[in-house]
């Protein structure tokens, strides 16, 4: 993916880990929240760790799921 990405091929670096994608629009939303905090009340909002755990869980979670046959449209594949 990693290599994908470098070579600005990011539909293929999407189909070997779409879930990345999606933690780093998750995260490019709460940087915005976080700022726009910051800007209001002139504090630094910081996520709980029971947020973090959470999406830890959810990549884990889906690392897992992606080997199960029965979820084989999930697997990473080239174009």
């Amino acid at each position: 993916m990693i290599d994908s990405i470098i070579k600005f091929d990011f539909y293929q670096a999407f189909r070997y880990n779409p879930f990345l994608f999606i933690l780093f629009i998750i995260g490019i939303i709460y940087f915005i929240v976080a700022l726009i905090i910051y800007i209001k009340k002139k504090v630094f909002y910081v996520p709980s760790l029971l947020t973090i755990y959470i999406l830890i869980g959810l990549f884990i979670l889906f690392m897992i799921i992606r080997n199960i046959p029965a979820f084989s449209y999930l697997i990473p594949t080239e174009v």
